[in-house]
């Protein structure tokens, strides 16, 4: 059995550990360390307890690993105490990394596998630096369990966001929208949600609050990383997902003597990085968080960032898609938005480039920029499903290359959309967004659906895909645009 930590134990529940781990193996022996104690072994293994609460086990088979597992759910019974099927914890890493996106991830993990999933977590501790490899190997075990008590779902904060606005705002919003997406098919007196405190807002908590309402458990607990297997599965995930991006990152920017490093502003790698890059005069690339103090040393600015509120403009969105979204209805079918010039409600918008190459939406009335739109679409949905037409012409990479509309968003592709651009352009096309997904401008995920429809029904097979999948459909065919209205899916069209 792998190694276990077990933080935070009270007097009582170390004396309770204690004494029955004496009963079945030795009495106390001497501790070695500055800080320890006590410790017992048992056959196979040897359990450690420190002044901080932490119950150490270094791992071991026969009867230690009874021991490890009986300790575990004696601990997990205390520590929850919450009669609930389904856990959700959720949790974030990369807010204070100097380079890299910020990821939030929530994990769903049913009571009848934690167990498991313990084992498989043993004394993983996010906190502490890890290769990749180490991270990996622990995802692709957990990944394993998906569809067998486990989900989970995952959403990145681009660095420019982080520069610009009061990331908690953000937070908020992205943080309400997974509950509301894992959540759509539990019923909340199933469940119980289990989030770090990191000073949540009056939206999520009144969204948290009518979820109390319906049956749900609600735990905002600062270190809750540490108390509940549940928010430690979703700190796990947060950390892979942004390593893996990491690595890309050093792979595509890093120097041969220098790579990137972790990111962190107290890595010797990384700043060894910012500091080669700044001697070659370039501008600093996307990923770099130009707001943070590390950064701006090397800048020579002494001048402090003013954060502003997020653009996550509530005034786009009609009545009854605040109101709904509030509800935890995450629908396209009943998004629409208002626009702030002419007043028109409208179930889709036009995008248009500007000279960089850049999209901006518009309204499809009076044909104004909405400022604002991608960042307000981005939170409030952040799914989108683009057709063939938008593929081959290579629309989104080249939006991409800059801020874009469509940073961050998660694209869908859609078998049949992938059958339609296997052409040298739309290969292209789909090779360019893998870049970008692997660095994390993007998330891209390949959606199951039929390949061997006749062409007349192509366009019926996507839009219903996006319809399923709550994502907006994104196209430059004007048939799929009309057929699409009149499913009721959202729409962003490029349609004169």
């Amino acid at each position: 059995m792998r190694g276990r930590t077990w933080k935070n134990l009270s007097t009582e529940q170390s004396e309770k550990i204690r004494e029955l781990l004496r009963r079945v193996g030795t009495e106390d022996e001497k501790v070695t360390g500055p800080r320890e104690v006590w410790r017992i072994r048992v056959e196979g293994g040897v359990f450690n307890y420190y002044e901080t609460g932490t119950l150490y086990f270094a791992g071991g088979e026969g009867l230690a690993e009874t021991v490890a597992r009986e300790v575990s759910k004696i601990l997990e019974a205390e520590v929850t105490k919450v009669p609930r099927e389904c856990l959700i914890g959720l949790d974030e890493t990369g807010k204070g990394e100097v380079l890299g996106h910020a990821v939030l991830a929530a994990a769903v993990v049913h009571r009848d596998i934690m167990p498991k999933v313990e084992e498989i977590l043993g004394t993983a501790d996010t906190k502490i630096s890890h290769p990749f490899d180490y991270w990996d190997t622990r995802f692709r075990e957990l990944d394993a369990l998906r569809g067998r008590g486990l989900s989970f779902e995952l959403e990145t904060l681009p660095p420019w966001d982080i520069d610009r606005y009061n990331v908690n705002k953000i937070m908020d919003i992205v943080y309400q929208r997974l509950i509301g997406y894992v959540m759509l098919s539990l019923d909340p007196a199933r469940c119980s949600i289990t989030l770090d405190d990191y000073g949540i807002g009056s939206n999520l908590e009144q969204f948290l609050r009518s979820l109390e309402k319906k049956g749900a458990v609600i735990r905002v607990e600062e270190k809750a990383d540490v108390k509940y297997t549940e928010v430690r599965v979703a700190s796990l995930l947060s950390k892979w997902r942004r390593q893996l991006a990491m690595k890309k990152i050093n792979e595509k920017f890093g120097f041969p003597d220098a790579p990137v490093g972790t990111g962190n502003g107290g890595d010797p790698a990384t700043l060894a990085w910012l500091q080669k890059w700044k001697a070659t005069g370039q501008p600093w690339p996307w990923f770099v968080k130009t707001s943070f103090e590390t950064v701006r040393k090397f800048d020579g600015r002494a001048d402090k960032p003013v954060k502003t509120i997020p653009p996550i403009r509530h005034d786009l969105l009609s009545q009854d898609s605040r109101t709904r979204f509030g509800e935890g209805q995450l629908s396209t079918a009943s998004l629409s938005i208002i626009c702030p010039h002419c007043g028109k409600v409208q179930t889709a918008a036009k995008l248009t480039p500007q000279p960089s190459g850049e999209l901006v939406g518009r309204c499809l009335a009076c044909d104004e920029v909405i400022e604002d739109l991608d960042t307000t679409l981005r939170y409030y949905s952040g799914v989108a499903l683009p057709d063939s037409s938008v593929i081959i012409m290579g629309t989104i990479s080249k939006d991409l290359q800059k801020k874009g509309f469509f940073g961050n968003f998660t694209l869908l592709i859609h078998p049949l959309v992938s059958k339609e651009t296997d052409s040298p352009g739309g290969r292209k096309e789909i090779a360019s967004l893998g870049d970008f997904a692997a660095m994390d401008r993007i998330a891209l995920k390949a959606i199951e659906g039929p390949t061997d429809l006749p062409p007349s029904d192509h366009d019926n097979a996507i839009i219903g895909a996006a319809k399923s999948s709550n994502a907006i459909l994104v196209t430059r065919d004007k048939g799929m645009y009309g057929n699409a209205i009149c499913r009721a899916i959202f729409c962003l069209t490029f349609r004169a």
